[in-house]
């Protein structure tokens, strides 16, 4: 008889019982699923990439930068390492902890209660949310010593257009396709979906408008971010060892396309003088 060695049989039944072996009644147990994470340290890449952009907006070391909306701290170490004298702002505990972590000096509150005087006022993605933009550009303004520099990192989601926007799905559902994220796919009109999600966000064109009226002598750069925006709102990484390398393709896809024309620079930069 194929198999293992016969022991026996079950009570009340033919059924063999062999030794050594779990039987299809006793399948062995699915191994755990990884855990979902939400946040991915993308510093390796998103660094870099900040850097090569914001160094040509900052003056030289050792002048001094306060980030507001710093987070974790990434891009204030690097600015440090550089020879920067950085502070980090940021009203979030967590957030405010995990950059002094990184050595940061860090203020935990809104930057509207900032006071002191300083080369340079950094916004990194944390203006759009701002609900008094022309107040908080105002007090920006406000701390910088003469000649100095309000200096913004942002996205204009207002020009993502159809072939931005299908960019973003087609690369959301491989990841999702792959099991590398967790997340939700819109459905009908893909462009209406975008507007409808970003739509309470300040314009880039709002931004950079606000600039003009605290400063002068404007500088605006667009670039490729959409490889950082595609994990959507609310999308939980599932294999962060996974997450680099594919997001890295995704940076490259973004920026031959751009260079072709086929899509539009949604990332921005700007800076205006005091």
């Amino acid at each position: 008889m194929p198999g293992g060695r016969l022991t026996g049989t079950r009570p009340g039944t033919r059924q063999p019982v062999r030794s050594g072996r779990r039987t299809p009644n006793n399948p062995s147990p699915a191994p755990p699923a990884p855990p979902k994470v939400a946040r991915v340290d993308l510093t390796p890449l998103a660094v870099p990439h900040t850097l090569t952009h914001l160094k040509p907006l900052l003056p030289p070391p050792p002048a001094r930068v306060l980030e507001a909306g710093c987070g974790r701290g990434a891009l204030a170490a690097a600015l440090a390492e550089l020879g920067y004298r950085v502070t980090g702002v940021d009203r979030d505990a967590g957030m405010a902890a995990a950059a002094g972590e990184r050595g940061v000096p860090v203020i935990r509150a809104d930057v509207r209660e900032v006071s002191g005087e300083y080369d340079v006022v950094l916004f990194t993605r944390s203006l759009h949310h701002a609900e008094d933009l022309d107040g908080v550009l105002a007090h920006a303004a406000a701390l910088l010593a003469p000649g100095g520099r309000i200096v913004i990192e942002e996205f204009a989601w207002e020009r993502v257009d159809r072939a931005a926007a299908h960019f973003l799905h087609d690369n959301r559902a491989l990841l999702v396709a792959t099991g590398l994220l967790d997340a939700d796919l819109p459905t009908g009109d893909l462009l209406d979906a975008w507007v409808d999600a970003h739509d309470s966000l300040h314009r880039g064109s709002a931004m950079t408008a606000a600039l003009g009226r605290v400063g002068s002598d404007p500088t605006e750069v667009a670039t490729g971010i959409l490889w950082r925006l595609v994990d959507g709102r609310g999308g939980a990484w599932v294999e962060p060892a996974r997450v680099a390398d594919a997001l890295d393709a995704i940076r490259e896809a973004e920026r031959r396309r751009l260079a072709a024309g086929m899509l539009p620079a949604v990332g921005l930069f700007a800076s205006v003088r005091r």
